[in-house]
């Protein structure tokens, strides 16, 4: 069986890719690729990125099985299965709209002044996002409990995920990515507005302090538009 480089390499040749086109390509580093020349292989993510870069079948690419290429029209297929089968609890899921990159609280507080010079190594790296959303979309890691509301929704754990897309509009009762002014990184709460005064609402009942009132001294780089919870 062939190795996992032995199946990348010739599509790189192919697009005259060395290690760093590569690298930026899929927005990792230098040594996640070689890692993979020396014998190892891609996480899920990655191989995913990698697949769809070059055109492959992930599960070809990943461990040579299956299809080499991805089918040209997946039109029929999502037609045919789209309703799930008696006998399962599955269905198909929403197709990948583009790849985001997943960044820190710091980098989402600057959000605005950086993402038109943002370079692929400057992500920790891109994840495919399922929704549609603008070019400058960005992702981040949930840090602490202040989102997790226990038996409702929406709730967020620590760990999780989240895409936030900087030109949505913000209303009011939305999950938004708030830089406060005398804070050097952003902070993720829920927008609310009481009697004129507008608010960021932690949604875990338990969380002290529960509301933070803002009035002029905070910029809210972008609405949540889903997440993404990893195993």
């Amino acid at each position: 069986m062939t190795t996992y480089w032995e199946r990348l390499q010739p599509e790189m040749k192919i697009r005259a890719m060395g290690i760093p086109e590569l690298a930026a390509a899929l927005g990792v580093s230098f040594q996640a690729i070689a890692k993979v020349r020396d014998g190892g292989s891609f996480g899920s993510v990655n191989n995913f990125k990698a697949a769809q870069l070059f055109g492959l079948a992930p599960e070809w690419l990943a461990r040579g099985k299956g299809l080499k290429k991805s089918p040209a029209n997946q039109t029929n297929v999502t037609k045919q299965v789209d309703a799930p089968r008696a006998d399962t609890n599955v269905m198909q899921g929403p197709q990948a709209q583009g790849m985001v990159p997943l960044i820190s609280l710091v980098q989402a507080g600057n959000w605005s002044a950086i993402a038109d010079t943002f370079q692929p190594g400057d992500a920790e790296e891109w994840l495919p996002c399922p929704r549609r959303h603008s070019s400058k979309t960005f992702c981040l890691t949930v840090k602490g409990d202040s989102m997790h509301s226990p038996g409702a929704k929406p709730s967020y754990a620590d760990g999780d995920i989240i895409f936030v897309d900087p030109e949505m509009a913000a209303q009011v009762g939305d999950r938004v990515v708030v830089r406060l002014d005398d804070k050097d990184e952003a902070t993720f709460k829920q927008l609310m507005e009481e009697d004129g005064r507008r608010y960021l609402k932690a949604l875990n009942p338990d969380w002290k302090p529960r509301y933070i009132e803002i009035n002029g001294n905070a910029t809210i780089c972008g609405v949540v538009i889903g997440k993404w919870v990893p195993e």
